[in-house]
Parts: C-alpha cells; structure tokens; sequence
C-alpha cells in the first residue's frame, strides 16, 4: 500500500514537498538499524526521501500538533546525533523515525507491549518511559492509530 496517497483524513501535509530517491541513504538504514525494520517503513522511505528532503511534516487536524516522518537522510543524521555513550542502551535497540517538532521522539523497537512505533522524550530516551503508538506505519498514518498518543504530552 502507498501510506503517502492514503494518509488519514485528519493528516495534513504539502504534497509538493514529497519526492522519491534516497536508496543509498535507505539502504545505510538497513545496514545500521539496530532492530529489524518493517516493510511499510522502508516502502515509505522510498517515497519521501529524495534529493534534499527531510520527510514530510503532516499538520494534525483541529490538534495544533504536528508529526514529522523524518526522510532517510534525516533519520541517518538522527541516528548519528543521538548514537553517543550515554544513550548506547537505548539506541542499541531502537531505531528513531521521527518527531513532533518539539521534544516527543517517535522510534521503532520492542517495548512492553511488543514491537513496534513507540514515543518518549529526548530527555528520557527509553523503553521504560516510553508509550505506544501503533505496531506499524501503516497503522499510524493511513489507519489513524495512535496520532492521539503521538501528539499528547
């Protein structure tokens, strides 16, 4: 399924600003991720990762809130940013996928209800603090589970 033409109706986002590319940046992805990446994550990568973008930013409806799906350059700039000692027993088991333009991280992993894309603070990175969102992409973007959990403090 292609997420980006079947977005949920209560996500907003410039359709100009997505372009497709970035397969060397998505296959770095592959090779560095830390946790088995799902399909529709990798499938949606390839839509939105091209020269120059940093993923689409989708405005939620009557929220206030925003969601930004990094693109795999951003994600991969990310990843380095936040690969340092101090956060080695999270990043190790994590892959981070975007944010809420504020300090809400959105991240892929196994939490303690199972695998899939969960959120926490920058501030306290782990499992133990983080909550659920959906168990896929396409859950989240297209089906509308967890933008409610995404976009609340």
């Amino acid at each position: 399924m292609n997420i980006i033409e079947n977005i949920n109706k209560k996500l907003f986002f410039d359709k100009d600003e997505i372009c497709a590319g970035g397969e060397s940046d998505i296959e770095e992805i592959i090779r560095v991720s830390p946790v088995p990446l799902p399909k529709d994550y990798i499938e949606f990568l390839k839509q939105v990762s091209g020269e120059d973008s940093y993923g689409p930013e989708f405005e939620v409806e009557d929220e206030g809130a925003s969601i930004w799906i990094w693109s795999a350059k951003m994600a991969l700039e990310k990843w380095e940013e936040f690969n340092q000692p101090f956060n080695q027993k999270f990043i190790s088991n994590a892959w981070l996928f975007g944010n809420d333009l504020g300090d809400l991280l959105y991240f892929f992993g196994t939490g303690k209800n199972g695998f899939g894309l969960y959120r926490a603070s920058a501030g306290c990175l782990g499992f133990e603090n983080a909550e659920k969102i959906s168990d896929t992409l396409t859950d989240f973007l297209v089906n509308g589970v967890g933008i409610d959990i995404a976009t609340s403090l």
